[in-house]
């Protein structure tokens, strides 16, 4: 378990130590960002000497989706985290949330906003289905970095690759930026591409003899990477609201909660996320829900990227906490397009765990037609 805390520390401090052209400076009109992961697994073994108490039949799946959309006057969140732990052995459990939040920017262009939303909670630990709803007043904003980003990519490959003699100016790439995050303006790539190549070979760096089909081939697939994606920015969200449904079977209350995110990046190949959230009745510190989120996405290369996330949540009631923590590594390396090495090691421990549980899985997938 320490050695996984201290990779996440070790990606965390490398996230924050790259030094590279302000990806945060950048301002986009529209921020429409999702992303959505479902993994599951299955372990069936049955003991050849008749021992049903060394029976393995047990699986997992889990599903966590996240969208953030934000313009100039307002925004919504959608957030939704589900956990399956099936068992034909032994104790199966699952736990779903769903949030979601629209906010109404109180001045165009401002930071500050009103909000309203509802969460849905279902576990195999309550006592029924918890949903409420809350409105409230937050200050923050996040912004979409990708164009800048992409921008930058290209310029870091066209440099490693000797087609560039030196990187292209930052107004040079700001005016990339503009053309990448305008894509959708643009009937063909190929009609975007012919204006990104324009304004590379106009930058005064470009070799004899210019951009060649191999630059063009990178470039396409750098502006086609629909799972690449970087935003920057923060907020803070205070409110009260009122339980349609108590989780625990009890009367519904008032509700206390608060909430933020925060986001960073310095440079196209790491991302920082973080996030929380607690609420609970006007006595929030006998009873209350608090979740907290931390992600490092850190790109190697082109061949290895990693990241590692810490889970954290707390159920507390009449004063007795119930705490679960899980840490997640994955490292997935790309030797070739066809290709893929992954290797993902989880830590989870739970309420009345003797220790921590381990999983270690290796995989290799291999294109071949």
């Amino acid at each position: 378990m320490r050695g996984a805390v201290a990779v996440l520390v070790g990606l965390l401090a490398v996230c924050l130590a790259s030094q590279a052209m302000p990806l945060c400076s950048y301002r986009s009109p529209l921020t429409d960002l999702s992303d959505l992961v479902m993994s599951f697994s299955y372990q069936y073994a049955n003991d050849p000497y008749g021992s049903k108490d060394r029976d393995e039949n047990a699986g997992q799946f889990i599903v966590d989706y996240k969208r953030l959309y934000d313009t100039a006057e307002y925004g919504f969140d959608i957030g939704l985290a589900n956990q399956f732990e099936i068992s034909l052995l032994d104790v199966s459990s699952y736990s779903t949330i769903a949030d979601g939040n629209y906010k109404q920017y109180l001045a165009s262009e401002g930071d500050a906003f009103a909000f309203a939303g509802a969460s849905a909670r279902s576990s195999s630990s309550f006592a029924s289905l918890g949903v409420s709803v809350n409105l409230g007043l937050g200050v923050g904003r996040f912004t979409d970095v990708t164009p800048l980003a992409t921008a930058t990519r290209i310029d870091e490959t066209l440099v490693r690759r000797g087609t560039l003699t030196d990187h292209l100016r930052s107004a040079d790439l700001e005016i990339l930026a503009y053309e990448i995050g305008s894509k959708e303006t643009y009937k063909s790539t190929a009609d975007l591409l012919s204006v990104v190549q324009e304004i590379i070979e106009s930058s005064g760096y470009v070799r004899p003899g210019g951009v060649d089909a191999l630059d063009l081939s990178k470039i396409t697939d750098l502006l086609t990477d629909a799972s690449f994606s970087r935003y920057c920015g923060w907020d803070g969200k205070l409110g009260v609201g009122y339980e349609i449904l108590d989780p625990s079977g009890g009367t519904n209350d008032l509700l206390v909660t608060a909430a933020f995110n925060y986001a960073f990046t310095t440079a196209p190949n790491a991302q920082l996320l973080l996030n929380g959230s607690i609420s609970g009745p006007p006595a929030i510190f006998t009873t209350n829900r608090i979740d907290l989120d931390a992600e490092v996405d850190y790109l190697v290369s082109e061949f290895l990227n990693m990241e590692a996330t810490y889970a954290f949540s707390r159920e507390t009631w009449a004063s007795i906490p119930t705490d679960v923590h899980r840490i997640v590594l994955n490292i997935v390396l790309t030797p070739l397009d066809t290709a893929d090495v992954t290797l993902a090691v989880s830590l989870e421990h739970r309420p009345y765990y003797l220790e921590w549980s381990v999983d270690i899985r290796l995989g290799l997938s291999i294109q071949l037609l």
